[in-house]
């Protein structure tokens, strides 16, 4: 699994971790209550929207939208 950083620092937490699941097929996952909860847990991480991201695919384990086609 690939994720991209976001490198605009303006952005806010929320629409960084919205761009990172929607780019890996994951942004059916994101919902406000989760993700005011795991805030919480990853306000420490040197990359908080890297860390929400990685926990609403970690929590949910539901495969990406990409998860049916075939790397070539």
């Amino acid at each position: 699994m690939t994720f991209t950083v976001v490198t605009d620092k303006c952005t806010k937490t929320s629409e960084q971790v919205k761009e990172i699941l929607f780019k890996n097929g994951y942004s059916h996952l994101f919902n406000w209550n989760d993700y005011k909860y795991f805030k919480k847990q990853c306000k420490d991480e040197f990359n908080p929207a890297l860390a929400i991201a990685q926990m609403f695919i970690d929590y949910h384990g539901e495969p990406g939208d990409y998860a049916d086609y075939e790397i070539l």
